[in-house]
C-alpha cells in the first residue's frame, strides 16, 4: 500500500514535462522582457508586432487582399473598354496593347473584343459601375485598419474625399504597372531595373498620400513616412515579380489550371500587397508615438526651426508643438497630439 501511494503522488513523466516548458517559458519571457527595457529597437519591434496583433493586422490584411482583388477587377473591364470605345474599330490585341497588358490577359481581352462591337461600351459602364462600389469597400476596409492601428475605435466614417484619393492613387498604381510594363516589351530588361528605383519613389509618394486621407492621431505626413516606405517596398519588389517572372507563371498555370490558375495567382499577389498594408499602418503608429517623425528632426535644423513659429498653420499641420521638459502634455490648437522629443 505504502509503494502504491508514492507512485501516485510521485509527478508521472508527462506532468515533468509540462513544468519544465512551463517554467522555461517564464524564463524566455523574463529574459525577453529585460532585453526590451535594455534594447530601445527591440522593444519598439514587440510593440509593432503587439499592435498589429491588437488591430486585427493578418484578418484586415486579408480583406484589404480581396477588396483590392475586386477593385482591380473592374478596373481592368473599364481600362479595356475605354481602350475600345477611343479605338473605334479597335481589336482586341490593340486593346490590350494600349491598356499595357500581356501575356494570358490579353487572350481574355481579345476573346471580349471578338463577341460584340458594343462590347467596348459595356465593359467601360459595367466597370466604372465596379471601380464606384469596390472602392467605396476598399476605402473603408482601409479606414478601419489605420483607425485600429492608432486606436481611435473602429466607428470612423468613410469620407467621399477619402474615397475619391483612394480610388485616384489605386488606378495611379495600375497606370504605374501598365507604363513599367510597356517599359520592359520597348527597352529591355537593363532600363526596367533601372526605372525601378524611380518606380519606387513614385510608390512612396503615392502612399503618403494615401496615408493623409486615412484617419490618424496627428496631421503630419512625416508619421507616414516608415509605412509608407514599406509598402513602396514591397509594390516594387511585387513588380519586379510581376514584369520578370510571373508573366510565364501565368501562362504555364493558365494553361494548366486555366483561367482558375491565374486568378489563384492574382490573389497571392495581393495577399502579400494587403498584408504590408495592414502592417504599415502599425509601424507608422507605433514608431511616432515612440520615437516621433521626421519632422521633429527637420524643424529642429537651424533656420528651419523659426518656420513654425511664424507660421502657425505650419505648426499645426506638421504638429511641431514641442513640449517643453517638466511640462504636462498639451495638445495643439488643431486638437492633434504634438510631436515630443524622443
Amino acid at each position: 500500500m505504502d509503494d502504491e501511494a508514492a507512485d501516485q503522488e510521485s509527478p508521472s513523466t508527462t506532468d515533468r514535462a509540462r513544468a519544465w516548458a512551463r517554467a522555461t517559458a517564464e524564463r524566455a519571457g523574463a529574459a525577453f522582457d529585460d532585453l526590451r527595457e535594455r534594447v530601445t529597437i527591440v522593444d519598439i519591434g514587440a510593440r509593432i508586432y503587439e499592435r498589429d496583433k491588437d488591430a486585427g493586422g493578418t484578418l484586415l490584411g486579408s480583406a484589404l487582399a480581396l477588396r483590392l482583388f475586386l477593385f482591380f477587377v473592374p478596373l481592368l473591364l473599364a481600362i479595356v473598354g475605354l481602350a475600345g470605345v477611343l479605338g473605334g474599330s479597335s481589336t482586341g490585341p490593340d486593346a490590350a496593347d494600349a491598356a499595357g497588358i500581356s501575356g494570358t490577359l490579353a487572350t481574355y481581352v481579345d476573346d471580349a473584343f471578338s463577341q460584340s462591337g458594343r462590347t467596348p461600351w459595356i465593359a467601360l459602364i459595367v466597370g466604372l459601375f465596379g471601380v464606384a462600389t469596390t472602392g467605396r469597400s476598399l476605402t473603408r476596409a482601409l479606414v478601419l485598419s489605420s483607425a485600429l492601428s492608432w486606436r481611435m475605435g473602429g466607428k470612423q466614417r468613410t469620407p467621399v474625399r477619402a474615397i475619391g484619393v483612394v480610388v485616384g492613387i489605386i488606378v495611379g498604381l495600375a497606370l504605374s504597372a501598365a507604363i513599367m510594363n510597356r517599359i520592359r516589351e520597348s527597352t529591355g530588361v537593363a532600363l526596367t531595373s533601372m526605372s525601378m528605383f524611380g518606380l519606387t519613389a513614385v510608390y512612396l509618394a503615392m502612399w503618403l498620400l494615401m496615408y493623409q486621407s486615412l484617419p490618424r492621431t496627428t496631421t503630419d505626413p512625416g508619421a507616414a513616412i516608415p509605412g509608407a516606405a514599406i509598402v513602396a517596398l514591397v509594390l516594387a519588389s511585387l513588380q519586379t515579380i510581376t514584369q520578370f517572372y510571373l508573366p510565364y507563371q501565368l501562362d504555364s498555370a493558365a494553361s494548366t489550371y486555366g483561367l482558375l490558375g491565374v486568378l489563384v495567382a492574382f490573389l497571392g499577389w495581393f495577399f502579400f500587397l494587403g498584408r504590408a498594408i495592414a502592417f504599415s499602418f502599425a509601424v507608422n503608429a507605433v514608431i511616432y508615438e515612440q520615437v516621433g517623425s521626421v519632422s521633429t528632426f527637420v524643424f529642429g535644423l537651424p533656420g528651419i526651426r523659426q518656420i513654425p513659429k511664424r507660421v502657425p498653420a505650419v505648426a499645426r499641420y506638421f504638429a511641431v508643438d514641442y513640449v517643453p521638459e517638466g511640462e504636462p502634455d498639451t495638445p495643439d490648437p488643431s486638437g492633434q497630439p504634438g510631436v515630443h522629443r524622443p
